[in-house]
Formats: C-alpha cells, structure tokens, sequence
C-alpha cells in the first residue's frame, strides 16, 4: 500500500481540471444568485404586508366625515316618512 506524503504526486488531465473549476464557479453563481431573489422576495413580501397592515387600519378606523353622516340620516328619515305615506294611503284605499 502506497503511503501520502507531502512529497506525493498525482496527475488529473487539464480538461477535467477545467471543468471542475467551471462548475464550481456555476455553482456558486447560482446559489448566490437564488440566495439573492429570495432575500429580495422576502422583503417585498414584507413591505407589501406592511402596507396590508396600514390598509387594513385605516378601514377598521374609518368615520365617514360629519355631512355624510348627516345626509345618510335625511335620506334614512325620508325613507320612514315615505313609507309611513304609502301605509296612509294603502289604508285609505289608494293605490
């Protein structure tokens, strides 16, 4: 059995030496690359959820401004007395 030894020496052709350079280089652009559009997915996620957030809070705490709520009133009270008509005349017999 042959021993390993600073000394030691062993041969592997150019060709194959290239190529297992050139895949380690892809291989390390690539994983930095899919590192990159995760990071990248992760925060736009996270501004977009943001942005949820602030939506979300500004519906629940929504008050319409005092004329419509006034207005929304008039019409709901002209709805009343305009039903309140139609039973007077339906009882009156009208039609």
């Amino acid at each position: 059995m042959t021993k390993l030894s600073e000394s030691s020496e062993f041969t592997i052709p150019l060709k194959n030496l290239l190529a297992l350079i050139a895949a380690t280089a892809i291989s390390v652009w690539a994983y930095f690359g899919i590192i990159e559009r995760l990071a990248f997915l992760e925060h736009e996620q996270a501004m977009h959820w943001e942005e949820i957030t602030e939506n979300d809070d500004w519906i629940d705490d929504f008050q319409p401004p005092p004329e419509v709520a006034d207005a929304i009133a008039r019409v709901r009270a002209m709805e009343i007395r305009l039903k309140e008509i139609e039973v007077k005349l339906y009882m009156a017999g009208i039609k």
